[in-house]
């Protein structure tokens, strides 16, 4: 897969994922759990240097795409947000989820299986625990402004996960 393709093309693919993973798919969890998937991701698979010929994922023939799917989060007052997936789904609503999706990824399982181990640990906490995970993000800090819907930067959210992936292989 080339690099400026996303593992999910539509968005609407992963959401209905995760309304049918969670006990309670309230739009603030599903939100977070987009924000968080997305980030997380941009951490590993997405940060995977192919150009390094000593880089042992260099020689495989999977390539994983930088993003897992497009996303401009905005710094909302109860922490990231797609401006457009909550447009969709303010009322809670989720009637226009397909109830026979199949998430697809040209990488198959494992990137399915990141999903869904991630999904099954957002699942656990409640809407304001994940709340305030996301307002201890340096990216949204820097990008909320007295409640106003300010545009997120990726690779600040990007660099936030990277460093809290490092420290977590330290530990």
């Amino acid at each position: 897969m080339s690099e400026e393709h996303y593992v999910f093309e539509d968005v609407t693919v992963l959401i209905a994922h995760l309304v049918h993973r969670f006990d309670n798919p309230t739009p603030l969890k599903v939100q977070k759990g987009l924000y968080f998937l997305w980030a997380f991701y941009a951490a590993t698979y997405g940060n995977i240097d192919y150009s390094d010929d000593k880089n042992e994922f260099s020689l495989q023939s999977e390539r994983y795409p930088k993003e897992l799917f497009q996303a401009q989060f905005e710094a909302w007052r109860y922490g990231p947000v797609l401006n457009k997936v909550y447009a969709e789904y303010k009322s809670g609503d989720f009637k226009n989820i397909p109830d026979n999706y199949k998430p697809q990824t040209e990488n198959g399982k494992e990137v399915l299986s990141f999903i869904d181990d991630l999904a099954d640990q957002i699942n656990t906490v409640n809407d304001f625990g994940l709340v305030e995970r996301s307002h201890q993000d340096r990216a949204w800090q820097l990008a909320f402004k007295n409640e106003n819907h300010s545009k997120m930067s990726n690779e600040a959210i990007k660099e936030d996960y990277i460093g809290y992936v490092k420290q977590q292989s330290q530990i």
